[in-house]
């Protein structure tokens, strides 16, 4: 597939209708020659095309209005653009840009949820991983789960750092072994249909080893299964001991008919304690009522009496009557305080009573268990015997867990040695894949800069790898970023030869370290290949030999940016 069209556009009208061409395509600035140093050709959209491409094919976009190199600090004036505009951009791919027969039309916009816009070809895939899957149908016609479509294209957009300086290993930094050999054996047109298996495996195996980590902190299996051995001759010792004890068959019934006893003894004191707390408190009310009949002052009350006679003439009461009521007060009083003291006196007998009885079966019962066994002995035996037991509960569980472990581990590796058996029993298509490659790439790197590069694979435990190797040594900044040119023309011409289908495109950023000669011969190797070379840069770093007009496509400055505001 080759990039036919970019139309950037809001709900009213077109902001930009970018064609591209077969050969080299330049985005560049329009800077004029000896301009003030503010009115440069940075800043005005250049790399922001290779971006918006990308956007289409499933990136997140944020490096759109995003600073990548200062904190990513976002640039709200094209955020809110984009999003308050409603902006739509349009991607159209061909099979041939000179008579295309198939093509393919993606756009996407910058809203989310229900306003989310996400096309392939008039049909909105709002799903981000349900559109990768699409975008690999259409474009590459392959329904296997890995690589992704993102992975497999990462070659073709180069606008981040490790996608500009290196050739081969083009995915963010965490991406495992796993994930490159499934790319590196599509790209070499090799199945990769076991791979989605094989990566989860590898997922399963790398957490199945993180749980062992852990399990190892608890001890190796060889040193739990030695701690059982030596738990279980103290389990057996302890057993020994437990059954010397002179245990009668009725020692677990005596033993609770003790507890039992010892519980009624409490409760018969408790109650006893009451009951002659409320005997003694009756009686200390009795004596000092008992006291008013001794201390009663009668010459005081008689006084009293006389007083009031005169001063009263036909009071009716004598002294005599009124001693005597006091007396019988003093009685009632005394009656009504004392007349429960029996019943109290009875119950603490029958509770003394009761507890004499108790005392007798608790002696009884203690000499009977003495001589069965020391119960503190037999107690403590037993809680030694609990501790053990818990700890071999532990152990065995541990034990398991190990077991369990080592067993899925086994599985998966198992599982995996077949899928990689699968894998290498291809070795020898693999190397044939590489040989057919290294044609086009030694004479690619041979022709930008009289170097040999060649690829070849490293075979590891996790798969295969893909390894370029300059052998004239390593290359600086400039040179690199040719050779990977050379890397990505090569391959054009590999996936054309043997049929495999790839995208024609290859978009490169940051093209000002490379040297006028070489990029003279880059420009003559674009124009001469099967595919289409987009890079946006300065005007004044492109060689003055070189007739921009023929191979500009879009042309930016301060006062006309590419979104126009």
């Amino acid at each position: 597939m080759f990039l036919k069209q970019v139309i950037i556009q809001n709900k009213n009208s077109i902001i930009r209708d970018i064609h591209f061409h077969k050969g080299i395509n330049l985005i560049v600035d329009e800077t004029p020659v000896g301009s003030s140093q503010q009115a440069t050709g940075n800043n005005v959209g250049k790399t922001t095309v290779l971006r918006l491409v990308d956007y289409c094919f499933g990136a997140d976009g944020k490096n759109i209005y995003q600073d990548t190199e200062f904190n990513k600090q976002p640039n709200t004036t094209i955020e809110n653009f984009l999003k308050d505009n409603e902006i739509i951009i349009t991607v159209v791919l061909v099979d041939n840009l000179d008579e295309p027969k198939e093509e393919v039309i993606i756009r996407k916009n910058f809203l989310s949820r229900t306003k989310k816009l996400q096309e392939i070809n008039g049909e909105n895939i709002t799903n981000d991983k349900e559109f990768d899957k699409a975008l690999k149908k259409e474009i590459f016609n392959s329904d296997v789960d890995k690589p992704t479509f993102r992975q497999i294209i990462s070659k073709n957009i180069r606008d981040e750092k490790n996608k500009m300086t290196n050739i081969v290993k083009v995915l963010n930094s965490f991406a495992s072994s796993e994930v490159y050999e499934a790319l590196y054996l599509f790209w070499l047109g090799i199945s990769t249909d076991s791979h989605s298996e094989k990566e989860r495996l590898s997922l399963d195996k790398k957490k199945e080893e993180s749980f062992q980590k852990r399990l190892k902190k608890e001890g190796e299996l060889s040193l739990i299964e030695q701690q059982l051995i030596l738990l279980n001759d103290k389990i057996d010792e302890l057993n020994k001991r437990k059954n010397k004890f002179n245990l009668n068959e009725n020692y677990a019934a005596d033993v609770d008919k003790l507890n039992d006893i010892k519980a009624k003894l409490n409760r018969s004191a408790t109650e006893l304690s009451r009951l002659e707390i409320r005997k003694d408190l009756i009686n200390e009310s009795k004596e000092d009522l008992e006291q008013e009949y001794t201390q009663i002052d009668t010459s005081q009350i008689k006084s009293l009496y006389e007083k009031a006679k005169s001063l009263i003439s036909n009071i009716q009461v004598s002294f005599e009557d009124t001693v005597k009521f006091h007396n019988d007060l003093i009685s009632e009083k005394l009656e009504y305080i004392t007349k429960e003291l029996p019943e109290i006196e009875q119950q603490i007998r029958k509770i003394k009573s009761g507890i004499i009885v108790l005392r007798n079966e608790e002696d009884a019962l203690t000499e009977t268990l003495n001589k069965s066994a020391l119960v503190e002995d037999f107690e403590q035996t037993i809680l030694d015997l609990n501790k053990q037991f818990e700890r071999k509960g532990n152990l065995e569980e541990q034990k398991r867990l190990w077991l369990y472990s080592q067993e899925k581990l086994a599985d998966i590796d198992d599982n995996l040695n077949k899928i990689n058996q699968g894998i290498s029993s291809k070795d020898s298509q693999i190397q044939n894949r590489i040989t057919e490659f290294n044609k086009y790439f030694s004479v690619m790197s041979n022709r930008l800069y009289g170097e040999t590069y060649l690829l070849s694979s490293q075979k590891n435990e996790k798969g295969y790898e893909l390894i370029v190797t300059n052998l004239e040594g390593n290359p600086s900044t400039g040179k690199k970023k040719g050779q990977i040119a050379a890397f990505d023309f090569a391959y054009i011409q590999f996936a054309d030869k043997l049929d495999i289908e790839c995208l024609h495109f290859i978009m490169h950023d940051q093209l000002e370290t490379i040297h006028d000669n070489q990029l003279n011969t880059i420009v003559e190797v674009a124009n001469s290949i099967n595919g289409q070379y987009i890079v946006p840069i300065l005007r004044d770093k492109i060689p003055s030999n070189i007739d921009i007009s023929e191979f500009e496509i879009l042309s930016l400055s301060q006062v006309d940016k590419l979104f126009r505001i």
